[in-house]
């Protein structure tokens, strides 16, 4: 998985989802958004809401948050 699909992921997650997750609590929503968990039913458990706040915002500063767009 790349940094990039996380860092998408994690502005998907606070942009539809108001959740803010580390790196590591959005990797399982990214591997699923990705095609990569398998067959049938997926569920994903999302943590780690200590995310440093000047790397959030280093994440989210490359996106438009007032344009909403198709991450996936």
């Amino acid at each position: 998985m790349s940094v990039n699909e996380l860092a998408t992921t994690i502005k998907l997650l606070v942009e539809r989802n108001h959740i803010v997750a580390e790196g590591a609590g959005a990797a399982a929503v990214a591997t699923a958004l990705a095609g990569r968990a398998g067959t049938g039913k997926i569920a994903c458990v999302v943590s780690g809401g200590h995310i440093d706040l000047d790397e959030l915002n280093q994440i989210l500063s490359p996106f438009d948050l007032t344009s909403p767009q198709t991450c996936y």
